[in-house]
């Protein structure tokens, strides 16, 4: 591969972003008040995430407004968007973020997008306390899903939103750990809103579950050593 690039520090053969060292970052829906804003583009899913969903989509659904839930009904409960009427809009970072779950970027797949945003999204109101009124937020009815069930939502949920805003791929036999670049994250309040910890060490459960934890403890190692908070 060459010199090392310069954005990029070596552990343990992997080349990782140095951004992750010196990024604040923290995924906060009431706190960032962004509507969820990484979801309203759908996400893409593989077949493998398809069939391990679908068994639970009776318990998925009751999450959903009732747009949404007569939406899966009127298709039949498919949560995958159909080519033919759904402009996915896979962007080519999108791509390489999940290229290694699939032969080629023409088999990737994509939730369907309902009145904009992923139809596994749904508004709630936060409970406030005596000095805030109650905020409407965003969550996703798989990852709540998954927490009321008492399941590991980082194993349950697509990888696609798991890793965000990370994502791994090989590059000329080196595997390579990167924040995700497109241009719709000019509108995604968390990467432009730089607050909580640093992302390597608010981002160590999504390393953990790309990388394994062996390598995530390498990272927090690092970041401790070269970039203390």
């Amino acid at each position: 591969m060459g010199a090392l690039p310069e954005s990029f520090i070596e552990i343990d053969g992997v080349l990782v972003d140095r951004r992750i060292f010196t990024t604040h970052f923290i995924c906060d829906v009431v706190l960032q008040n962004c509507r969820s804003a990484c979801c309203h583009g759908g996400c893409i899913i593989t077949s493998r995430e398809i069939e391990r969903i679908r068994p639970h989509l009776g318990g998925i659904v009751r999450y959903l407004p009732e747009a949404k839930r007569a939406f899966l009904e009127q298709e039949g409960g498919e949560f995958v968007g159909d080519p033919e009427r759904q402009a996915t809009d896979l962007r080519l970072q999108d791509k390489w973020s999940m290229i290694r779950f699939f032969k080629s970027p023409e088999e990737m797949r994509c939730t369907w997008v309902v009145e904009d945003e992923c139809v596994f999204l749904y508004p709630t109101l936060t409970s406030g306390d005596q000095h805030d009124q109650p905020a409407k937020v965003h969550y996703c009815a798989v990852h709540s899903y998954a927490l009321d069930q008492g399941m590991d939502w980082k194993a349950f949920k697509q990888t696609d939103c798991v890793q965000y805003p990370l994502c791994i791929y090989p590059r000329d036999g080196r595997t390579i750990l990167a924040l995700q670049e497109e241009p719709g994250h000019a509108n995604v309040p968390c990467l432009n809103n730089p607050i909580g910890p640093l992302m390597y060490r608010s981002l160590s459960g999504t390393i953990t579950y790309l990388l394994g934890s062996a390598f995530n403890e390498l990272v927090q190692a690092y970041g401790r050593e070269h970039f203390p908070d």
